[in-house]
């Protein structure tokens, strides 16, 4: 491989890892021209989606091309900034070709938070949107002890290599039920605000926001695929919760 297909191999490397972790496709096709460049291949040409990247240098260098797939998967932005940090010291020519394979490596194999610390953000996070949404503190602490239960859940399915979806059909389903579980032993005063703060973290609010970056950046393409993403996603999440809540009606009445 001589060096330009290796610096296209880096720089493809870099946008997949970029994008892979929650990056927008701006910034992915930004580092990647700025990355080739500080090496030297000033012919290099990259197209990149929500999903997919496209690179390829000029005929100077005999044409070589790649196209990578970039399926979904978790958000670390942990990854994002050290790569943008990579590409910085590229460009001001303190990191060579093979010192910046081996950083890009040791980026890759970056851990995400430890999965107790998942848990507890995830608990607390609820509990505190429970009380942000009107609730009270009894409220919050339905919502913490179900946020807890939800992470569980969502790191047991991603272990099981359960899809986004269905994921967020299932957290939701948990959630609501989970609370009015907690609520039917008397505990809580508010139901609804503790299901609203356990939901919280199932919200595509990333998604969203990327979705609408890309849309004011004209990256129409991309944009759209976020913003349906984020869409599907909502609606698996008012799925999982309402029919949760109409099962839930539904045995009430026939109770009665």
């Amino acid at each position: 491989m001589n060096e330009p297909q290796r610096v296209l191999e880096l720089v493809t490397e870099a946008g997949e890892l970029l994008l892979k972790n929650g990056a927008e496709v701006s910034r992915t096709q930004q580092t990647m021209e700025i990355m080739a460049k500080s090496l030297g291949v000033s012919d290099f040409h990259g197209y990149v989606l929500t999903n997919g990247i496209f690179t390829s240098v000029g005929p100077e260098n005999n044409m070589p091309a790649q196209v990578r797939s970039v399926p979904a998967s978790t958000v670390h932005l942990g990854r994002v900034e050290a790569v943008n940090q990579l590409s910085r010291r590229i460009a001001a020519g303190e990191v060579g070709l093979d010192e910046a394979y081996a950083e890009l490596e040791r980026i890759r194999k970056m851990p995400c938070a430890p999965a107790l610390g998942q848990v507890l953000a995830c608990g607390f996070g609820s509990a505190c949107f429970a009380i942000l949404f009107g609730g009270v503190w009894q409220d919050g602490v339905v919502a913490l002890a179900v946020g807890l239960g939800l992470q569980l859940v969502l790191l047991g399915l991603d272990r099981w290599g359960a899809g986004k979806l269905f994921t967020c059909f299932l957290g939701a389903a948990f959630v609501a039920l989970f609370t009015l579980l907690i609520f039917a032993t008397g505990i809580g005063v508010n139901s609804d605000k503790a299901i609203i703060g356990a939901l919280m973290p199932l919200v595509p609010g990333m998604a969203l926001t990327l979705g609408i970056r890309d849309l004011i950046d004209s990256d129409f393409l991309s944009g759209v695929i976020r913003m349906l993403n984020a869409l599907l996603t909502a609606v698996c999440i008012a799925l999982g919760a309402g029919l949760v809540l109409a099962l839930a009606n539904f045995i009430e009445g026939v109770a009665l």
